[in-house]
């Protein structure tokens, strides 16, 4: 490959006598000759008329110039293009013209030539790819805003990773931003994101080019915001901003960019609840309109909602019912995507599991492993055994078939759902297997608790502990595999223990307390409650009380001597880490001594993770004989589902239609598409060091929801047990940060 060091060369021709240049003169054409140049002019007409790959194939022998051999390239990308063409060897003469006029294409040509290319995704190469670097390069400060963001359009859809002709192109990008409109911005990061290229240059020029994104059109917006999830790229304030743009015009988008743009949104981790809302409202206005949307549509935006935790059961009634309209077209991906949903929102449809039992039997050689573990944890947590299609024998034998390529958090899964449902048989090669991992994943946590006991480790050892637990990549170990490590270090509860009847009658009482304030609320159905009791003897309890996961409140668990791991997500504020942490901080523990007869009791509303298991045991090791354990599966339902409804917004103060979004705007009377709308920069500009920087309102906000004017709608707050706490989201104007927030990532 041919690579430019320094600067792009310029391209010049070489030096020659004059009777060289008369030699390369045209001749001059007789009377009655025809002038070659018309001819071109000919071609040109008949290539930018063609209705088909025929026509424009046709005309490639005499093709001469670089106008015009760039314009049979980009029409090819007008007209239908088979695959049958690649292997034309006109196709392949064009291809060698292409090649052979590149050192005359300008940055338009370059630009329509690779963009014909992109759109018939040719992506077999060939010794055109090292010349258009290097001709990209030289002509790089020719490139507008258009041929930037066409060029790096049709890099992605080719996947043509020229390392050098990418660098000049994201150079110029960066360079040239002002002018870009809202069309390149969204091609560009769409097309790094594409091609897997974090750019953190071009990230920055987007947010301090303060877009406005009122001009963005939806497809601009979803593909933007996709882009900027895939790239791993969260800034809170800009996604905002584009979410309450995308409110207004969310009667615009079609499934696609909703689906995607709630994916970007659930891949971020950012609740943008105005967006949410007006997603899950556009979903209830279309009507049966749903029942035509394409599967992966239906099933990403379960998943977002899913992952983002939150439960709007209007909107996976009608999510659900359209998916099982269209379930001969759902893939294993898509079934197993829609179902964990339902169960992660804890939204049982029978009829929904009946025909996804039924069509992941029909498709189950094609399932991914991942697929196999997804199905098996919806179906146990719903007590859906699938008896009338087979399901379980088929998950048996299909993981018994491939147990060697199940990773072990997915072979957990599966094992738990198998045992839970009583159709595994005794010493399989899936419970070899988790023997193995269950073994290692004990040592891991033993040997770090022993060390830990002994005085406080060194923050090399606690790095290499988290990043051996993270790495192996088990989040939890199943009920029966939790139960032996628990039994293994003496720290299971007894079932006959009156503590445990007595904490799970708490744990109900406070979900029945949250459910009054908040039918929706968060600790109905996604998080977990630990209740705990610390005693001296039978009789005297010495405190009790119960924690939720969320932020921790009793401390950082660092603080207190224990560590956690990251594994999905931070583990500081887990219901039992928070109990554990409260245990230390009462005075009869704080001395680092346990008196005789001294007992811990936790019980759990579901199954710990493998953090959790370690901070038990790193307690055990500080405490021997002190503490006892017990937990739950977590919710199980065998019952349908009766739908919540969504709980109405507040009134809007100004009368707009959609209260808890900001009045639409009037259609513009000029009718120009402003995303295509490119700008000329004003003299004497200056780069912006932030986005919509307001010092007023310049402080930070971690948890997704936002706080705004007069139009705003806060998110709703109640009281819990351990102070305020948020449980369903609305949302408003965003407030924006300074610039550490997009410097620092």
């Amino acid at each position: 490959m041919c690579e430019w060091l320094g600067a792009a060369p310029r391209f010049c021709e070489p030096r020659r006598s004059s009777a060289a240049r008369a030699r390369s003169l045209p001749p001059a054409v007789s009377k009655g000759e025809e002038d070659p140049r018309n001819r071109q002019k000919e071609l040109q007409e008949l290539i930018v008329s063609a209705e088909n790959v025929e026509c424009i194939l046709a005309t490639v022998r005499e093709l001469e110039g670089a106008i015009v051999i760039s314009t049979a390239l980009h029409r090819l990308g007008k007209v239908p293009v088979t695959p049958q063409v690649f292997k034309d060897p006109r196709f392949h003469l064009l291809l060698d013209r292409f090649r052979s006029r590149l050192p005359f294409f300008g940055s338009r040509q370059i630009a329509n030539s690779l963009h014909g290319l992109g759109v018939i995704c040719y992506r077999e190469g060939g010794a055109w790819v090292d010349m258009v670097s290097i001709q990209t390069q030289r002509r790089i400060h020719e490139f507008e805003p258009q041929h930037v963001s066409n060029t790096l359009w049709a890099c992605a859809r080719m996947q043509l990773q020229e390392p050098l002709m990418l660098r000049a192109l994201t150079s110029r990008a960066i360079e040239d931003i002002q002018r870009f409109c809202p069309l390149d911005i969204s091609i560009c990061t769409w097309a790094f994101a594409t091609m897997k290229r974090r750019e953190p240059e071009w990230l920055r020029a987007v947010v301090r080019a303060r877009c406005d994104f009122s001009d963005f059109s939806p497809q601009n917006m979803s593909n933007f915001v996709w882009g900027l999830s895939t790239l791993g790229f969260r800034n809170d304030n800009m996604v905002l901003a584009v979410g309450r743009e995308a409110s207004r015009k969310i009667q615009d988008f079609i499934p696609q960019e909703l689906s995607n743009f709630s994916w970007a949104l659930a891949t971020m981790d950012l609740c943008d609840n105005l967006m949410l809302r007006a997603i899950a409202e556009e979903v209830d206005r279309r009507g049966a309109e749903v029942n035509t949307w394409d599967p992966q549509s239906l099933s990403n935006m379960m998943w977002a909602y899913a992952t983002l935790a939150l439960k709007d059961d209007p909107l996976f009634r009608r999510l659900l019912d359209a998916s099982i309209e269209r379930i001969t077209d759902h893939d294993t991906q898509n079934l197993a995507n829609s179902t964990w949903a339902t169960a992660m929102v804890g939204f049982r449809c029978s009829r929904w599991l009946d025909q996804a039992a039924q069509a992941a039997v029909r498709k189950i050689r094609d399932c991914q492993t991942l697929h196999l573990a997804q199905l098996a944890f919806a179906f146990s947590r719903f007590c859906f055994p699938g008896h009338a299609h087979g399901f379980l024998p088929a998950l048996l034998e299909e993981t018994l078939r491939r147990v060697e390529e199940f990773p072990p958090q997915s072979l957990f899964d599966v094992h738990d759902a198998l045992r839970f449902f009583d159709v595994l048989p005794k010493s399989t090669s899936i419970e070899r297997r988790l023997t193995c991992c269950f073994e290692e994943t004990l040592q891991r946590l033993e040997s770090f608790a022993r060390l830990a006991a002994n005085g406080r480790p060194t923050a090399a050892q606690v790095s290499a502990y988290q990043r051996s637990v993270e790495q192996s990549d088990i989040v939890t170990l199943g009920e029966y595999w939790t139960l032996q490590f628990l039994k293994h270090f003496g720290l299971l509860c007894p079932k006959n223990d009156p503590f445990i009847p007595d904490a799970r009658q708490r744990i109900l009482d406070f979900r029945a307390e949250e459910a009054a304030k908040d039918p929706v609320s968060r600790s109905l159905f996604h998080r977990a409650q630990c209740a705990w009791q610390l005693s001296l003897g039978e009789e005297s309890s010495l405190a009790d009380g119960l924690f939720e996961s969320g932020e921790p409140v009793a401390g950082a668990p660092a603080g207190h001597g224990l560590f956690v791991c990251r594994l999905r997500h931070t583990r500081e504020g887990d219901a039992e880490v928070q109990a554990l942490c409260a245990a230390l901080d009462t005075s009869i523990l704080r001395s680092g001594r346990s008196p005789p007869g001294l007992s811990l009791n936790l019980h759990l509303s579901d199954v710990p993770c493998v953090s959790c298991l370690g901070c038990t045991l790193q307690f055990q090791f500080r405490f021997p004989g002190v503490l006892r354990v017990s937990f739950d599966r977590g919710r199980m339902l065998s019952k349908d589902s009766v739908p919540i409804p969504r709980p109405p917004p507040p009134p809007s103060k100004k009368g707009n239609p959609i209260p808890y979004a900001p009045m639409p705007d009037a259609p513009r009377s000029d009718g120009v598409d402003r995303s295509m709308v490119r700008k000329e920069l004003p003299q004497g500009h200056a780069d912006t060091t932030s986005f919509y920087l307001n010092p007023l309102l310049a402080s930070r906000r971690p948890n997704g929801a936002s706080k705004g004017g007069e139009e705003a709608v806060p998110h709703k707050l109640v009281r819990g047990r351990n102070g305020n706490q948020q449980t369903y989201y609305f949302s408003s104007a965003p407030t924006f940060f300074d610039t550490e927030d997009y410097e620092s990532y």
